[in-house]
């Protein structure tokens, strides 16, 4: 992550309104608690996570279509109509 404010947990308490206008603005906001990053704050970050699983989970989603039709995998259109629902 780039461009970030980093606050301590006890700093996070006392400047909440500093982190809010900071996420507001679309800069990441980072919360360490003994040294460690514990929590960002920003709505942009998390937007883009989500692009990204979504974008992740169809990439899966191809592999397994491409994996059931290399396999001999039968269509729906042709299951129903071996079963006679056509």
């Amino acid at each position: 992550m780039t461009d970030r404010t980093t606050y301590t947990a006890s700093e996070a308490r006392s400047k909440f309104s500093d982190i809010f206008n900071e996420a507001l603005y679309g800069k990441p906001v980072v919360i360490n608690k003994h040294g460690k990053q514990v929590a960002v704050v920003s709505l942009a970050l998390l937007d883009r996570l989500a692009e990204l699983e979504a974008y992740v989970d169809s990439l899966d989603a191809q592999k397994a279509l491409e994996e059931f039709h290399s396999q001999g995998g039968t269509s729906m259109a042709d299951l129903e109509k071996e079963l006679g629902l056509d």
